[in-house]
Formats: C-alpha cells, structure tokens, sequence
C-alpha cells in the first residue's frame, strides 16, 4: 500500500497525538495515593480540579486551598493577557502566512497553552514540581516539528503566564505555592524545548 507523503504525516501525526502526554503527575510515588488518582481522573477528563478533589488533595499535600481555587479562577484571565501580550509583540503571527494562520491553528495553541496551565495548577496542588510525563513529552515535541509549531511563540506565552500567576499567589500571600509554581513552570519548560541540537 503506497501512502502518499501527505497521508504518511496525517498518520505520523495521529499517532504522536495519541502519545503526547504532558501530565505525570499521577506516576510519582512519593505523592499520596489518594491525590494521584484524583489528578488522573481529572487528567484524563481534560478538566480542573473539582472543589471536593481540590479539598482532599490540599488535605494530603499540606496545600493552600485558597492558593489553588484562586488560580482556578483566573486561569481564563491569565491565557487572555498573555495572548494578547504576545499578539501585541508580534501581530504578524495570526496573519495570512504566519505561524499562527489560519484561525484553528492559533485556537489549538491557545488550547494547549491552557493544558499545561492545568498541569502545573494539579502540580501545584499536590506541592509537586516534576509534573511532565517523559515519553509523553517527547511525543509532544516531535508532534509540535511535525506541525511546525511556534515553540519560541509558546515560550513567550508560557513567560507570562508564569509572571501573572506568581503575581496572584504572592499578592494574596501564597509564597510557598508560588515557589511550587515557578519550579513546575521549569519543568514543562525544559519538557517542551528540543533535547536534539
């Protein structure tokens, strides 16, 4: 059976996206049983925490309900600043011919960029800061070449989103979570760049 070079990448990219995975919250083993199944189940539903989960995670990790519920909030918030921070800085992005063109193409950044920020809301939930899953990650990153995915776009939109979540844990007080926050920034961030030089 000859595929044709388009249908061989539909396929190659079907099958990363079948493997990309960013959340490996649920395989470390120093956390509290009860949090990782809780994170899995919410992870594989592609949702926030809900305020029971919420409850009995920041019982077992000795973590700020009111931190966590606050970044819930305004998760939304956050995304739609820094898009349009980044959308400001380089406006070219989303035009005709830009990395970000057509519409769908921008909406499935935006998409992911919401993800992780979900992840790193679980990680800092259960005051855990290696929140990626490896193999997960590396599928992640072939499918981004794959796609030709603007990853120093992403970073960008990933620096603010870190700046204004900080702000909101430490205006209201949540240095520790804070903390938590900044180190599983890292850690997606060093997941998401290219390993290969």
């Amino acid at each position: 059976m000859n595929l044709t070079r388009e249908a061989q990448q539909k396929m190659v990219i079907s099958q990363l996206a079948k493997a990309a995975k960013v959340c490996g919250i649920s395989n470390r083993n120093s956390l509290p049983e009860a949090a990782r199944v809780l994170i899995a189940k919410a992870d594989t539903s592609k949702r926030f925490l809900s305020a029971e989960e919420l409850k009995t995670i920041c019982n077992c990790c000795k973590t700020s309900e009111d931190a966590i519920g606050l970044l819930i909030a305004e998760s939304n918030q956050v995304i739609d600043k820094a898009r349009r921070q980044l959308l400001a800085q380089q406006p070219q992005l989303t035009l005709a011919g830009g990395e970000l063109y057509p519409e769908p193409r921008a909406e499935a950044c935006w998409r992911d960029c919401q993800q992780f920020l979900r992840v790193i809301i679980y990680g800092v939930a259960c005051d855990c800061t290696e929140i990626t899953d490896m193999a997960g990650m590396s599928a992640l990153r072939q499918l981004y070449k794959e796609m030709e995915v603007p990853i120093p776009a992403m970073m960008y939109v990933l620096a603010q989103m870190r700046t204004l979540t900080t702000q909101i844990l430490e205006t209201s007080g949540h240095g520790h979570e804070a903390t938590c926050l900044d180190k599983a920034f890292d850690n997606l961030c060093n997941a998401l760049l290219p390993t290969e030089p």
